[in-house]
């Protein structure tokens, strides 16, 4: 997993890393555009006054513009022609950061201007007072000249202010900005008039979507990585499931194959390998004994019906007491080879459809004479359907029920029930019931417990062992409580997501 925190930690690194030198670059740039767009709004004002004062020939000469102008007129122009002029001037931005600003009329060029280096003050105050305070204009045409300036905003102040009486005065607003009242003798108001600022982006806000996006970006490659996790976390648990049900051998494709994933998969592998050959040993000892016994066993058999029928009633019955010997003998035969089946790497399947009751009714039938002496409750809906191989459920509960008689004193009770997910039989007795503590080792091959229930029984310690693992092969357990007679509750849970003939 080193290599996954590792990673881990380096998108957080890279991701705090891209945005602050996102925000960086973000900030200098719009603080450069900004000051840019600003540099290009002052000019314009200072071009468009220096306009009118030259146009119109109140000025010919004017220090105080950032503009080294050329005039091209011998006379004036007329008011409307200068507003038309005005809002119909050429900017063009070279790449030394010089600006050129040309005035056309009747096609000719009649004023032309270009600031160089333009310095860090502007004179606007002193530009506004050659214009607004000269005697060679009226106060209208003053008026309709600076509405049709696009770089000021003009706005109308009904009562004058007491601080000025006449004149152009720079004031400062309560939020910064800064702007020109203008008092006439001949206007009733005053005129404020400020600079027009084009519509920026705000810098917290571009700072806040910058931020915004790396987060998401971060959180976008935090979130492959933890889906890769989980996706390797999925892979290795579908593995060890394999190594659980007898599988040895990796899968192919396994993901991350050169990191920790890979080398703890090879590590089960390689303990599930040898596991298995000690069990495959056990299990082809185990089998090759049962299958040889087999021969002996019908030997004694059939020499046993010879006898009895050449011998005197007295000896006839010490044959039929061996002859019963020998039947256990098989029936442990069967029992280990069943187990070995089931425990084997893989089993067949056949899952169908079956009608439950009809299942349990069977089974009950064929044990009659085992159950005869016992008071059987069964609680089963005609109508339910379940999903499992038929004989193999059979077989398992066939051995509970038959477990369930050994030990009920009179009675036994078969319930079944079921959700969206499982299906349950529960096989209930009344006799002396399993101690909490010895409850799992009932499922232990040959495993005989030292008590009431187990000494007394006979058996060879296989059926409940067999049971379980019906059981794991329907994707099933059984669990063991205690009956609410007293006795032992067996329940017999398998999964109803079955979609598949074989499981291996």
């Amino acid at each position: 997993m080193r290599a996954e925190m590792w990673r881990l930690y380096r998108h957080l690194v890279f991701g705090g890393v891209v945005i602050v030198l996102s925000c960086y670059v973000v900030m200098a740039f719009t603080q450069a555009r900004f000051s840019a767009s600003r540099v290009e709004q002052l000019l314009c004002v200072d071009a468009e006054i220096s306009s009118v004062l030259l146009l119109s020939g109140i000025s010919q000469q004017l220090p105080e513009s950032q503009f080294n102008w050329t005039l091209q007129l011998t006379e004036p122009l007329s008011i409307s022609t200068i507003s038309s002029l005005i809002s119909q001037k050429k900017w063009l931005k070279f790449p030394d950061n010089s600006y050129q600003l040309t005035f056309e009329h009747s096609g000719q060029s009649v004023l032309m201007g270009r600031a160089y280096q333009h310095d860090k003050f502007f004179k606007f105050e002193s530009l506004l007072q050659r214009f607004l305070l000269s005697d060679q204009m009226s106060y209208q045409d003053k008026k309709s000249l600076i509405e049709n300036m696009p770089c000021l905003s003009v706005e109308y102040i009904s009562s004058k202010s007491p601080s000025v009486l006449t004149g152009v005065a720079l004031v400062h607003g309560a939020y910064g900005e800064y702007g020109f009242l203008w008092e006439d003798e001949e206007a009733d108001g005053a005129v404020y008039l400020s600079i027009v600022h084009e519509e920026n982006i705000s810098l917290t806000f571009t700072v806040v979507i910058i931020v915004f996006v790396g987060m998401l970006v971060m959180l976008i490659l935090i979130w492959r990585e933890l889906v890769s996790l989980d996706f390797k976390r999925k892979t290795f648990e579908s593995i060890t499931r394999q190594i659980a049900r007898g599988r040895s051998g990796l899968p192919k494709g396994i993901p991350d194959s050169n990191g920790t994933l890979k080398e703890l998969a090879y590590s089960f592998d390689s303990m599930s390998s040898h596991i298995q050959r000690l069990l495959k040993v056990q299990r082809e000892m185990i089998n090759a004994i049962s299958h040889e016994l087999r021969t002996p066993i019908a030997r004694l058999r059939f020499g046993l019906e010879v006898m009895k029928d050449e011998v005197d009633d007295d000896v006839a019955k010490s044959i039929e007491a061996l002859e019963g010997d020998v039947e256990e003998l098989n029936t442990l035969v069967d029992e280990v080879l069943t187990y070995g089946k089931l425990e084997g790497g893989s089993l067949e399947l056949n899952f169908k459809e079956l009608s439950i009751s009809q299942l349990v009714d069977g089974i009950l039938r064929h044990n009659h004479l085992l159950l005869q002496h016992l008071s059987v409750d069964v609680d089963i809906n005609e109508a339910d359907i379940v999903l499992a191989d038929e004989h193999h459920l059979s077989r398992a509960l066939q051995n509970l029920i038959l477990n369930a008689a050994k030990y009920a004193a009179s009675k036994i009770s078969i319930t079944f029930s079921h959700d969206s997910e499982r299906w349950q039989l529960d096989i209930e007795d009344d006799g002396p019931g399993i101690a909490f503590e010895d409850r799992d080792k009932v499922f232990i091959p040959f495993q005989r417990l030292d008590n009431s229930r187990t000494r007394a029984s006979g058996g060879y310690g296989l059926g409940l062992a067999i049971v379980q693992r019906i059981a794991f092969w329907h994707g099933g357990a059984v669990l063991i409580d205690a009956s609410e007679s007293g006795g032992a509750k067996f329940s017999l849970i398998w999964s109803r997501n079955q979609h598949q003939n074989t499981l291996s």
